[in-house]
């Protein structure tokens, strides 16, 4: 009975947060901005708009592709179709119950390519990995393009208006203070000792698998085509407006991790991508709260559509194959 109910309540509270901050984030949009929001959808250059969901397909038609080099070395040679399905609708099913996206998309390519289970969902945890490692390779270029920006000068003045290194030094200082409470916590409990050197060793063992793989060049080729096209299409989108289209390359980088994270922490970022875009939009002084709600809404209605459409198709392409 516990269990059940903790399982209900992993469902149930991301969700309800995610309502609760789009209330919270269309309650503070002004008349103006609802407006703006309104005229968006109409007055948006679309040729810009289907370049970007274009783009986005391309990345995900890429990651199908490049999940084929990982399974190559297991013995498993699935249709690049049934992997771009089961990507797609582990997409969709994401939104459902957070995290299953994964789950499900092992699941799919073990029922109709009969990749064992275990070992397809291995492969996506080396996937998993390696976004990671983007993702942080994202984070320092955002950083370091932030760091250029007006408005972080302002931040880290202090009234006299000189440079002012306190704020770096706060930053540093809590690092350092939580690194050292970590390390502390790892030396002394057995049970998070386990668990951490674990995580390390299958970290270690994901890396290694990509250099012993015999396409690891393709491999790293697709990696940083996905991760471009995931940076160049919210740039695409930025074009279909005249409030974002010269926005700055820190603002497009601190745009698509902002929304990354939101995605991450919530079903398809539900709420809080919109309200994360409009702050980093802000701090280039670009008051434009429709942006994130387009961008939202465009990528969502994507992901949802094609997951369905690949859902459907995977199935079909099963029951189809059995009749014959």
């Amino acid at each position: 009975m516990k269990n059940h109910l903790i399982k209900i309540l992993k469902i149930i509270v991301p969700i309800g947060i995610g309502v609760y901050l789009t209330w919270y984030f269309f309650n503070g949009l002004t008349d103006h901005q609802l407006d703006q929001t309104k005229n968006a959808f109409f007055d948006a250059n679309y040729f810009w708009v289907f370049l970007g969901l274009f783009t986005a397909v391309l990345s995900h038609l890429s990651r199908a592709y490049r999940w084929l080099f990982l399974l190559e070395p297991l013995g498993y040679r699935p249709k690049l179709s049934n992997s771009f399905h089961s990507v797609m609708a582990g997409y969709v099913i994401n939104f459902t119950v957070p995290r299953s996206g994964e789950f499900a998309r092992a699941g799919l390519i073990a029922t109709y390519e009969d990749v064992p289970f275990e070992k397809g969902f291995a492969t996506i945890v080396v996937e998993r990995l390696i976004d990671v490692i983007m993702l942080g390779i994202v984070f320092f270029i955002t950083g370091v393009l932030q760091t250029q920006t007006d408005k972080f000068q302002e931040i880290t003045k202090n009234g006299t208006g000189q440079e002012s290194s306190n704020l770096i030094w706060y930053i540093l200082g809590g690092g350092f203070i939580f690194g050292i409470i970590g390390l502390v916590i790892y030396f002394k409990s057995k049970k998070i000792n386990a668990f951490v050197n674990d995580k390390i060793r299958g970290f270690w063992e994901g890396l290694k698998s990509i250099w012993t793989m015999q396409k690891k060049w393709a491999f790293i080729f697709h990696t940083i085509f996905i991760w471009t096209c995931y940076v160049g299409s919210i740039w695409m989108f930025a074009q279909a407006f005249p409030e974002t289209s010269m926005m700055e390359a820190g603002c497009v980088f601190g745009a698509f991790f902002v929304g990354a994270t939101a995605i991450a922490l919530l079903p398809g970022g539900i709420g809080i991508y919109p309200l994360w875009i409009t702050q980093v939009l802000l701090i280039y002084n670009i008051d434009f709260a429709a942006f994130g709600i387009f961008l939202w809404v465009a990528q969502t209605v994507l992901i949802v559509v094609l997951g369905l459409i690949s859902l459907f198709l995977i199935q079909r392409r099963r029951s189809v194959s059995n009749n014959e």
